[in-house]
């Protein structure tokens, strides 16, 4: 499966449609499958308002899902206006599994309709304590939202007063054990669990 995004990526760029988000989705079907459903609606682009207020995770396309094809939310890249929660493009079924996204200024944001990353493969990761105390931020991650309830041994955030969006950053790596699970490892060898959330709305 891996494959098939590589193929998928190569033929984008030799192609010359360019691209600013790299994908490293575990598992991806073959572009060449079509169904006779999608055949009628595939390589034609539709205007399309990418909503990004909160961070690109998942979008509704095609009567469907689709996730972020890049592991990593912060490195897709896309121009919008500050003052709009959505970014004005095109999204183009490129098969039965894979839509891409282009804005105005053509950068261009893949998405499958299955969830992305490899299960047991530790990613590096880097998880957030938030100001005030010892609790940790949600992260996005892999076309989902993760969160825990635990917290890491002698890990603090910065003490309140010094901007709301402060926090004690630790790094380490993210195995994702299965749809709904992961742990999170650190540097110093500490261990989280986290959970996915259930797909919503932000304010």
């Amino acid at each position: 499966m891996q494959r098939a995004l590589a193929a998928l990526m190569t033929a984008l760029v030799i192609g010359g449609c360019g691209g600013t988000a790299r994908s490293t989705a575990g598992s991806l079907p073959a572009v060449s499958a079509i169904s006779p459903a999608a055949s009628n609606t595939v390589n034609r682009p539709q205007p399309f308002n990418l909503f990004t207020h909160c961070g690109i995770l998942t979008t509704y396309f095609a009567g469907r899902t689709f996730y972020l094809a890049e592991l990593y939310p912060a490195r897709a890249q896309f121009s919008g206006n500050p003052g709009r929660p959505d970014v004005a493009g095109t999204m183009t079924l490129l098969s039965s599994h894979v839509a891409a996204f282009v804005d105005p200024a053509g950068n261009r944001i893949l998405f499958v309709d299955e969830l992305p990353g490899a299960l047991n493969t530790p990613y590096p990761f880097a998880v957030h304590v938030i100001s005030g105390g010892n609790q940790l931020g949600d992260e996005q991650f892999a076309g989902r939202h993760w969160h825990t309830t635990e917290s890491l041994p002698g890990v603090t955030g910065p003490p309140y007063g010094n901007g709301q969006d402060d926090s004690t950053m630790v790094s380490g790596t993210l195995t994702i054990i299965d749809a709904q699970d992961a742990l999170f490892r650190s540097q110093a060898g500490a261990s989280l669990h986290y959970t996915a959330l259930p797909l919503a709305g932000c304010d």
